[in-house]
């Protein structure tokens, strides 16, 4: 089967009907939400324990303003022509609060209109981020062209268990396939965004994606990101992500699902310390004399005693 082949197909969603398997394009993230298979969005939180997991499986978290703006800016790098409209709150005279009728009143208006609202400063964010990745041509190398927002259905192959994926961009480069993933960060430096991408399971989440790939084509696509900071000069930089970053990243995923296996097994549903644990230091509280604490660092330790 070809990638357009793959690409194309359909799937029909209903509380009744079976799961299908395969790519499927322009399924908007409503219909992906309602897929009932294991993604990387729930499985991060059995990284901090069992208990975590049921609780936020059990309460839906609603998108906060972050997130909402995080998945716009996405949408006007990776597809610039379904970028919402938004309404600018603070060009105004008064918008400087978000209370008060004024407030209320812009508001009632927006939802009438189906605008996003959003600040000038996330909108100046929004347009420098767009426009840094635009420009490099390092990065437009992988997100020109192919297919934007590719939702994954597959069965896995250790487990048997339905997981599902939603990709930035699928892409051929010399008939190899490659998946692109774009995410924002504070910090692009290799060092302190392969730190980040550690804490928040990105190599996890790359390594379910490839899988899930794999699983439907038997191909290995190539694994990319970019990561573009989120403030002003808007630097980026573009990773290959090597075979130890996601053999890590199958590591971590058979350790989750076998606690999570075992929680639903079991019914039982532990936080992440049962017994009594011997409280750790930072290994740098073990340096020398010479150390040195600022005087607010101190009165800080003091306000918070």
């Amino acid at each position: 089967m070809t990638l357009n082949e793959q690409l194309t197909a359909s799937i029909e969603l209903c509380d009744k009907q079976p799961i299908e398997y395969g790519f499927f394009e322009d399924m908007d993230y409503e219909e992906y939400h309602k897929i009932d298979a294991l993604n990387y969005s729930s499985l991060k939180y059995m990284r901090r324990s069992p208990m975590a997991y049921r609780y936020f499986m059990d309460r839906p978290q609603k998108a906060t303003p972050a997130m909402v703006l995080g998945s716009h800016t996405h949408r006007m790098i990776l597809e610039p022509n379904k970028t919402g409209d938004f309404a600018i709150w603070g060009e105004v005279a008064g918008q400087n609060v978000r209370r008060g009728k004024v407030w209320e009143d812009f508001q009632a208006e927006c939802a009438a209109s189906g605008k996003q609202i959003i600040t000038k400063d996330e909108r100046e964010g929004m347009v420098g981020m767009s426009a840094a990745v635009r420009k490099s041509s390092m990065a437009m190398r992988f997100l020109d062209g192919g297919r934007s927002e590719v939702s994954c259905v597959w069965q896995d192959r250790k487990f048997g268990r339905p997981c599902k994926g939603r990709f930035d961009k699928v892409k051929l480069i010399s008939g190899k396939p490659h998946i692109v993933d774009l995410k924002t960060t504070r910090d692009c430096r290799p060092i302190r965004f392969g730190n980040e991408a550690y804490r928040l399971g990105y190599h996890i989440q790359l390594w379910m994606y490839e899988e899930g790939y794999y699983v439907l084509t038997g191909e290995r696509p190539k694994m990319i990101e970019v990561a573009v900071e989120n403030k002003p000069p808007y630097e980026l930089c573009v990773f290959e992500i090597p075979e130890d970053v996601l053999f890590a990243g199958q590591q971590d995923y058979v350790r989750l699902v076998q606690k999570l296996a075992e929680s639903e097994r079991t019914g039982v549903w532990p936080p992440a310390e049962e017994a009594i644990t011997d409280l750790t230091l930072p290994s740098y509280a073990y340096g020398s004399d010479a150390d040195e604490f600022s005087f607010s660092d101190l009165i800080e330790g003091e306000d918070n005693a």
